[in-house]
């Protein structure tokens, strides 16, 4: 099972750390997605000097989703948002390691998240999505994301 994704975008620099134990259940899991499409640059942000910091990501039912990208050390946290943890595992390949609502209180989520996920090193990246205004609506997000084993 491949949980890989491609991604045409340069790598943000982060700290390598050690991993927790197993993830709380609002978090989604991902899996492989095929033929399904990845996280993208932003064509119309190409060439412009921030175009790394954003990028989107399709979801099963073919909806495109904007991120910002942030190293995984220094994500903000955001209230009510759609947090992306993702892999680079080279220059242009990028794959999803889970997806969860950063919900009232979100401090925690992003720590837990660091925490979580710091073993993948430098190649760890958070991509929040900001725009999903109700739990429905994040929920769905969510879903269309987290990506079904085969």
């Amino acid at each position: 099972m491949s949980l890989s994704y491609e991604i045409m975008a340069p790598t943000i620099e982060r700290t390598p750390g050690f991993s927790d134990p197993s993830a709380p259940p609002w978090i989604a899991p991902s899996g492989h997605g095929g033929d399904h499409p990845g996280g993208v640059a932003l064509a119309a942000l190409a060439g412009l000097p921030f175009s790394s910091r954003f990028c989107s990501w399709t979801g099963l039912s073919g909806s495109r989703y904007v991120f910002s990208v942030y190293p995984a050390s220094s994500c903000p946290a955001f209230c009510h948002a759609v947090l992306l943890a993702a892999v680079r595992d080279g220059p242009r390949r990028l794959r999803i390691v889970s997806v969860r609502d950063t919900g009232a209180f979100p401090e925690p989520v992003v720590a837990r998240a660091q925490r979580e996920f710091r073993a993948f090193g430098p190649g760890l990246e958070f991509h929040l999505h900001l725009l999903p205004s109700s739990p429905a609506d994040r929920a769905a997000t969510i879903a269309d994301l987290a990506i079904a084993p085969r």
